[in-house]
């Protein structure tokens, strides 16, 4: 009884080697054959790619991480950088990079394909047998003019999803190496791509201003670092000039008070030396007396003093004769 156990283990081996065999072949038919398929687009070659995943992650790229990106074919079809690749066990993937990317998503499916799971996207509604969701739904409708809804009555059915992701065109279909329908989908893919021409670009933020241009954008965070240095040496360079302007303004003003304050007073005048001395002194009272400031305040802070008058000897000697 032991044999009879110990040969079916056997023959259940045996069976298992076969199958692994025969799936590792066609798995290499498969392969090799998209890349036939892929020589006679003029399109390259590879059996794998890791960067692909972080690229695409919407509609049928949403999968779990281990599935795996398979049998690469990638090259320009029509002017338009294209490329054709399986997700292991999935589906097989499309996409044609589009002149601009924009931030409008526009997904266009088969009306038997569930809906997006992203919660970005609303219905936008039915076109022949598929259905758009869009996040700006106002765009999207400028979007669905004649072509767009010939696109999507004419795709064929095995095309399930079509949509936009960055600078991408995407398409997805059932796992195939069928050339008719790798041709098909390609075509309908680059159409799909040439239509969404009419979404606004990304609006990048304003470019670096050239730094010889005084007239950069006005807003600080925009503006360019060399242009900021630039601006401060001129804000500098007018302060400095306007600084100087005002002390010399102000040492213009303090020489003209000195000036003034240098001037002799007319107290003094002029006495001719013909005039006797009773008159020379009359004429220094009088003019004490015009100098003199009226009022109560003693505060001599300020002002002149006026000469003392000068006796003369005829009025001391008439005086002791009183």
């Amino acid at each position: 009884m032991t044999i009879v156990y110990f040969v079916i283990a056997a023959l259940a081996l045996a069976g298992a080697a076969v199958l692994l065999w025969l799936d590792r072949q066609r798995s290499t038919e498969k392969r090799h054959h998209r890349a036939v398929w892929g020589d006679r687009h003029g399109f390259a070659y590879r059996e794998s790619d890791t960067k692909l995943r972080k690229v695409f992650r919407r509609a049928a790229m949403d999968v779990p991480d281990h599935v795996t990106v398979r049998d690469v074919a990638y090259g320009t079809y029509e002017d338009a950088e294209a490329v054709v690749f399986d997700l292991s066990e999935t589906a097989t993937v499309i996409a044609v990079r589009r002149t601009a990317p924009s931030p409008v998503i526009v997904d266009l499916r088969h009306e038997d394909v569930l809906a997006p799971a992203e919660d970005d996207v609303e219905l936008l509604g039915a076109m022949g047998p598929r259905v758009m969701f869009s996040n700006d739904l106002d765009v999207a409708r400028r979007v669905c003019d004649r072509r767009m809804i010939a696109l999507a009555t004419n795709a064929p059915p095995f095309v399930e999803i079509l949509w936009t992701e960055g600078k991408w065109a995407i398409g997805s279909m059932p796992l195939t190496a069928d050339d008719a329908k790798l041709d098909a989908a390609l075509d309908v893919v680059r159409r799909f791509a040439d239509l969404l021409r009419a979404l606004p670009p990304v609006r990048d933020p304003q470019g670096s201003p050239d730094p010889r241009d005084p007239h950069g954008p006005a807003r600080a965070e925009l503006a360019d670092e060399k242009t900021e240095n630039m601006r401060d040496k001129q804000r500098g360079a007018a302060l400095r000039k306007s600084a100087h302007e005002q002390s010399a303004t102000r040492g213009e003003a303090d020489s003209v008070a000195d000036a003034q304050s240098e001037e002799p007073t007319a107290v003094w005048a002029a006495v001719p030396p013909t005039v006797n001395r009773a008159a020379r002194s009359d004429s220094l009272d009088d003019a004490a007396a015009r100098t003199r400031v009226p009022g109560p305040s003693t505060n001599t802070a300020g002002r002149r003093m006026g000469p003392m008058p000068v006796q003369r000897p005829a009025d001391r000697s008439r005086r002791d004769d009183r």
